[in-house]
């Protein structure tokens, strides 16, 4: 593994039980949840039983000092083989301590292991490049589509030894929020839901994992996908009812709007429906690619134009008019199934 490269967590967490030990880990990104996760899998590797209180110790930027971080590193571990330091939020440090940090990991105690974490890395900066250069950098993204859910998912039916087959994994990610920390909940309420059997079926997971925010909303994109206009004023209505932010909803159908924006545009370059939907589209379940396409089919491109348009003043409006949510979203579903 090439220490100047960034590794996203599960490429990490992947390889991480066969490589060699490393003196800086880097963990960074918006992701808490999965930056708490490559950290208990760092701090497993590092601590030995019975060793956790004296080999190992956890900083925090905003009440510890540079000095202090590098006086633990500097001690000698007790029982382990390595003393491990673990600097939480590094990038809420001060910029004279951040030096002492970049300094010490150009030569770091080969005895000691240094973890930080940030929620995000400024490469511009000569602290960071320094870093950067020797360090293992693991950066923890925030679930961008359902493929991403899918693919934390696999990893966590096969470390938790469990089975669930494609439909039951189809219908759990549909079903949820694009959140990993919820989605965990979720994978927990049906492990004691199934009492530990080990086999999650798609009937546990209809019981247990009611429909979400992100469920209904793909229920609005598909009809207005259709163009119909009715129901997806009906399904629209519910979501407000159950008190669904316009800010949200605008954002799931500008990526909805940019995947048939993208599906035209591949088409215009010769590139065939079926090969589109096996190739180009994975963010969308295989069951509903083909419908993506026909969906991609009911806009032209001056209606794609328009519908951005569209949708970027509804998020304005959203943002800065004392207007009620509901009638910026009817509006501009009216709009957009009229364009």
């Amino acid at each position: 593994m090439a220490k100047s490269r960034t590794l996203p967590h599960y490429e990490f967490l992947k390889n991480f039980p066969n490589l060699k030990s490393q003196s800086v880990y880097y963990i960074f990104g918006p992701e808490n949840y999965l930056k708490d996760i490559v950290l208990k899998k760092i701090t497993k590797k590092y601590q030995s039983a019975g060793s956790e209180d004296f080999d190992s110790i956890v900083l925090h930027a905003d009440t510890d000092s540079a000095v202090n971080a590098l006086e633990q590193l500097e001690m000698m571990p007790f029982m382990a083989k390595f003393r491990l330091v673990i600097l939480k939020n590094f990038d809420t440090m001060k910029v004279s301590d951040k030096n002492l940090i970049a300094e010490y990991v150009q030569n770091p105690v080969p005895t000691s292991i240094l973890v930080l974490t940030a929620d995000k890395i400024d490469e511009r900066t000569k602290v960071n490049k320094l870093i950067s250069e020797k360090a293992v950098k693991i950066i923890c993204r925030s679930p961008y589509n359902s493929t991403d859910i899918l693919r934390w998912l696999n990893i966590e039916i096969r470390e938790k030894k469990l089975f669930m087959d494609n439909d039951s994994k189809e219908l759990f990610t549909r079903s949820i929020e694009l959140d990993y920390q919820l989605a965990a909940n979720e994978l927990e309420k049906l492990i004691i839901y199934t009492k530990g059997k080990g086999n999650i079926t798609i009937d546990d997971v209809k019981e247990t994992v009611g429909k979400s925010r992100t469920n209904k909303v793909y229920d609005l994109q598909n009809e207005i996908g259709k163009q119909n206009l009715k129901k997806s004023l009906t399904i629209l209505e519910n979501m407000i009812a159950n008190n669904e932010t316009a800010v949200f909803i605008i954002i799931m159908l500008s990526r909805f709007f940019l995947t048939l924006w993208r599906i035209k545009a591949l088409q215009k370059n010769n590139i065939s429906n079926s090969e589109i939907e096996n190739r180009y589209i994975p963010e969308i379940f295989y069951k509903f690619r083909k419908e993506h396409v026909a969906f991609a089919g009911n806009y032209s491109d001056s209606n794609l134009s328009t519908i951005f348009s569209l949708l970027l003043q509804a998020d304005i409006d959203a943002k800065s008019l004392n207007l009620k949510d509901e009638i910026i979203l009817e509006i501009l579903v009216y709009k957009i199934c009229k364009s």
